[in-house]
């Protein structure tokens, strides 16, 4: 028979994997309380943030919390969790099982490899570029920057560990290019290229869970996620309005 304590271990680790994938917080409040009631724990709230997640125990107050370090999108992720608790729903699984089985696969990378990341990086600006100006030529170049200048961003990760000074570096990296490349080949819109590349890293889903945090009454989730969203769009954009306007 499983104890309370080794129950309220289970359920922090189950939502701190969901937290990390950026999964929506009013589905997590949810799945989290329906597993709850798998384990007979209707005595628990649940308090999250973008960096925590707390278990409060309503007849003695104790609480138990575990820290988000890092979080960014994992849909695969999320659905070998989901195939975990249907197994846990079915009793095909006991808590200690699920509980190891969550282990595997927090300890598992399920990142694309690096090549895909980049291929991947570069048809998003290939196609944003044909979006603005249409079809031509120039969207192979488009291509071509964006697909380097993630691969450098995804470099510039791997040892800086900066999210934010990355993505302004990224910026600097990308305008820098573009204008090179206008001059030397004579291309006829520097801002297309550079905004077509800037697709990968912008943060339209952030923006839209901040809304939706907002909406749900999750307003530190919201203002966090935000200000995030916001700090992003500001690293994106200083590099470029900066560059351009000292070089007219």
């Amino acid at each position: 028979m499983e104890t309370n304590e080794e129950k309220i271990r289970t359920l922090l680790l189950y939502g701190k994997l969901l937290l990390e994938c950026n999964f929506d917080l009013a589905e997590i409040r949810s799945e989290m309380y329906h597993v709850m009631g798998q384990m007979d724990l209707h005595h628990l709230s649940i308090f999250m943030t973008q960096t925590s997640l707390m278990l409060i125990d309503n007849t003695t107050d104790n609480v138990k919390m575990i820290k988000i370090d890092t979080y960014a999108y994992n849909f695969e992720k999320i659905s070998h969790i989901h195939e975990l608790v249907v197994a846990l729903t079915l009793k095909k699984m006991t808590l200690q099982e699920f509980y190891t089985a969550l282990l595997a696969v927090d300890q598992k990378n399920y990142a694309f490899s690096i090549p895909t990341q980049v291929f991947h990086a570069g048809i998003i600006c290939g196609a944003m570029y044909s979006l603005i100006n249409g079809w031509s030529m120039l969207v192979l170049a488009s291509f071509l920057l964006g697909s380097f200048g993630y691969f450098c961003f995804l470099t510039f990760q791997r040892y800086l560990k900066i999210k934010l000074f990355t993505i302004f570096l990224y910026s600097i990296l990308i305008t820098l290019c573009s204008m090179i490349c206008v001059r030397s080949f004579e291309l006829p819109n520097t801002f297309a290229l550079i905004l077509s590349c800037m697709m990968p890293l912008f943060p339209g889903a952030t923006l839209v869970n901040a809304i939706r945090a907002g909406i749900n009454g999750d307003y530190i989730v919201s203002l966090s996620q935000g200000v995030e969203a916001i700090n992003t769009a500001l690293m994106l954009g200083l590099p470029v309005a900066f560059l351009l306007t000292i070089t007219l």
